[in-house]
């Protein structure tokens, strides 16, 4: 196809040489929306007035001009690993915060290192003969936007799998609802999980006289406002929230008539989210899910020279608070020709301007280079000069068609040699501008720059009026490359596994009920079927537990013990249970983090280590005085996702990505075992420890001592121990002159010991000095001194 003229360009001077002014002149700059049009044209249509310093740059630098979008909705999605700020215009990174002083993408959240300046999808082809290409973000391109027309209603959507029906039914701006947990029919229509999440009723069950309740999902009757709360005759509306044009609004101060149907929702006609027929049903994936669209065929604002392809993009964000997934945030992207013209030869991508580094370095966006593994379908970037700086990548986990049927391209440049016209990008996304070399050789760490990415595939053929496209992809991070505790290639694997499973992340196995019993010097610790749980809860069995995504246990025969007699409405996957794990600590305050593993069991299989399993272990040579903690998890087998990719014509590769075991968590049975010294059966027996007392020594926890943790301690933790006291007895403590300081009464027929805090009677500290003691019981008299050295 011949090249189209085209009068588009790119900001002048977009490279980080200038446009990385937020870090340093952030009150003076402002985003790039689109593709410029002359300044006075957008005076003219927007009726705005440009401030003296907008545009402002490095020293230096020429000024620049745009215009920020004032009705753009933004939020930051993610967990407590990683954030990242998106929009309504499909914008991911700085380019979609409110501001520019904020950090694009943080991980790990707090560190201050930034990633991201800016993200978004892109999709080429051919429409009537012609080359073109809508991106959400090419390095400062945008071409895809919520239409300005209704402002008010125009939101990014909501939703938390993790919520229960006592949640907040909505947050201002945004929308938030239980109602988008999977398997919830909302509606009572005999379906589950039929709708999207996008206040529109796609499933076409609305009925304005029954649904239409309100978008803050409150009837009336429920309501509290101005004038009190409800009341059929005198306050049927507390809230004034329904649209009735003949009345108007007392509550507001100028009382305007109640005509807006943004203002006022309910009886409005137009199916509100948060009604409870209506929308509702979506099946959440993630612990925050985030829902929002935007067009290349918005009306409003006008930009003259755009030349849309007629698409509209649904997209889906998500994000999973489990620290196993915290440097995974998945998206998926809907692409729908909304327009009249069949588009041929379709290619998507996914393009980037990442800026890696710590923000203290204020040149830290010119220490990066690119890579790519095409075997995971992954390009990243990373920064080997800024320390503390983590890399990020981009990995593309599933399209319509089969990711080993398409070519893909890896590309990366630095900022001034971004395409700015439709047919070259789109010989960009084709490969055609590399002659054949879609993937470019690796960057060299030594030569960092301030550098972009994108990577490209398909094609995927004609997408005619009303087709839809599907990409799902992630951003992912890491401790490193492949080292350290969490490496991005680690990451990467995750994210592959998860996309594989439905992004449900894998079941985790159910610890099983445990008992200890105490011994001389020893404990029994028993567990699983057989043993009662505490506080009267039914006996579990960790055997029992099925997984619908694990593929390895649904590859055994139907007459395993894996698969036979699945739980009802399950078919697929099958029991995970591989075995267990014991765990000890010493820590007076079982702290989950100082439990070690004591020992594991686990069934003769292809898994583990086959020890084979048991139900019953005998913890000897325990120390007298002391406390333990003991827990017993239960472990799965791991899960297999055969990823495929193609790495030259007809020839392909299939990685098998197996994903570690999963376990369920240390501290769900854990109970602790005081191992207190046994009573004394004959005079003489009693000890005072220890012996002497120095209050220059540490007898602390970590020192051997009972006196709590180091770094809790006061002078009131100050504690002696008579021990092997008969099971009931008297002690009574004096002075050398023969002065009672203290009587102290023990009767426990199995702890023979007792703690003492070394005060008077009267509550008053002791002085040095030797000090008598008596035990009075029923086997005789025993007297005995101890030391106190201050």
């Amino acid at each position: 196809m011949s090249a189209v003229s085209e009068t588009r360009r790119l900001p002048e001077n977009s490279s980080k040489q200038s446009s990385e002014c937020h870090r340093i002149f952030a009150t003076s700059c402002v985003p790039v929306v689109h593709r410029l049009i002359p300044l006075s044209a957008v005076l003219l249509l927007i009726g705005l007035s440009i401030p003296a310093d907008a545009g402002t740059f490095k020293s230096g630098g020429p000024a620049k001009t745009t215009i920020p979008v004032g009705w753009t909705k933004r939020l930051r999605q993610g967990n407590s690993s990683m954030k990242v700020w998106l929009n309504n215009e499909l914008v991911v990174g700085i380019q979609a915060a409110p501001d520019f002083r904020l950090i694009g993408l943080d991980y790990p959240v707090g560190s201050n290192n930034e990633h991201l300046y800016g993200g978004g999808p892109t999709i080429g082809g051919i429409v009537n003969g012609e080359r073109r290409v809508s991106s959400a973000y090419w390095e400062g391109i945008q071409e895809f936007d919520p239409s300005q027309k209704d402002t008010l209603r125009e939101r990014l959507w909501q939703t938390y799998a993790s919520l229960d029906t006592t949640a907040d039914s909505s947050v201002v701006g945004y929308y938030k609802s239980f109602m988008g947990r999977r398997k919830y029919d909302d509606d009572h229509d005999g379906k589950i999980d039929e709708d999207e999440l996008d206040g529109m009723d796609n499933d076409g069950d609305w009925n304005p006289t029954t649904d239409d309740i309100g978008a803050d999902g409150i009837p009336d009757s429920l309501e509290t406002g101005c004038k009190g709360p409800y009341d059929p005759v005198n306050n049927p509306d507390p809230a004034f929230d329904n649209y009735t044009p003949q009345k108007y609004d007392p509550c507001h101060t100028d009382a305007i008539r109640m005509l807006n149907k943004d203002m006022y929702t309910e009886h409005n006609g137009i199916p509100d989210h948060g009604e409870p027929h209506v929308d509702e049903d979506y099946a959440a994936v993630s612990d925050h899910d985030v829902y929002f669209t935007a067009t290349d065929t918005f009306k409003v604002p006008v930009i003259g020279t755009l030349r849309p392809m007629g698409i509209k993009i649904w997209a889906k964000s998500y994000a999973f608070d489990d620290t196993a997934y915290g440097a995974i945030l998945p998206f998926d992207y809907y692409f729908i020709n909304v327009g009249r013209n069949v588009i041929h030869d379709v290619y998507l991508g996914w393009s980037a301007d990442m800026d890696l580094g710590p923000l203290s370095n204020p040149e830290y966006f010119l220490h990066d280079y690119v890579a790519s593994l095409p075997q995971y379908h992954s390009i990243y970037m990373n920064d080997p000069i800024d320390r503390g700086a983590t890399p990020l990548a981009v990995t593309i986990l599933g399209t319509s068609k089969p990711l080993d049927s398409l070519r893909f391209v890896y590309q990366w440049w630095v900022g001034t040699d971004t395409p700015q016209i439709d047919s070259l990008q789109y010989g960009w996304m084709n490969c055609e501008a590399f002659n054949g070399e879609c993937q470019k050789t690796d960057q060299p760490p030594s030569t960092t720059a301030d550098m972009r990415l994108i990577i490209a595939f398909g094609p995927f053929g004609d997408l005619a009026p009303g087709d839809t496209l599907r990409l799902n992809m992630a951003l992912v991070s890491g401790s490193g490359i492949d080292e350290g505790a969490s490496p991005m290639v680690d990451n990467i694997r995750k994210a592959i596994t998860l996309f594989g499973s439905g992004f449900r992340r894998p079941v985790l196995p159910i610890s099983p009920c445990m008992q200890i019993t105490p011994g001389f010097k020893k404990a029994t610790i028993s567990w699983g079927r057989n043993v009662l749980c505490p506080n009267g809860r039914p006996a579990v069995n960790p055997l029992d537990v099925w997984d619908d995504s694990n593929h390895i246990a649904e590859s055994y025969p139907p007459d395993d013990w894996r698969r036979i007699n699945p739980p009802e409405g399950h078919t697929k996957g099958g029991r995970i249970f591989e075995g267990y794990r014991l765990y000890r600590s010493e820590d007076p305050a079982g702290a989950v983090s100082s439990f070690t593993l004591l020992k594991e069991y686990d069934i003769n299989d292809e898994f583990g280590f086959n020890l084979g399993i048991d139900t019953m272990y005998v913890d000897t040579n325990l120390v007298r005085g002391k406390r333990y903690w003991y827990a017993v998890t239960s472990f799965g087998i791991p899960n297999r996702t055969i990823n495929t990719s193609q790495v030259s014509p007809g020839v392909f590769r299939a990685d098998t990505i197996i994903s570690a075991m999963t376990e369920s968590p240390t501290g769900t049975n854990m109970a602790s075992l005081d191992l207190a010294f046994s009573p004394g059966e004959k005079v003489g027996q009693v000890l005072v420890v220890p012996n002497p007392y120095r209050v220059d020594r540490d007898y602390t926890i970590e020192n051997g001592g009972w006196e709590g943790r180091s770094r809790e301690w006061t002078e009131n933790n100050r504690m002696v121990k008579f021990i092997h006291l008969p099971k009931k007895c008297t002690v009574r403590v004096f002075t050398l002159a023969g002065d009672l300081v203290t009587t102290l009464d023990h009767d426990d027929p199995f702890r023979g010991e007792l703690e003492w805090d070394l005060l008077s009677s009267s509550h008053r500290a002791l002085a040095s000095g030797v000090y008598i003691y008596t035990v009075e019981s029923d086997v005789g008299k025993q007297v005995g001194k101890f030391v106190l050295i201050r």
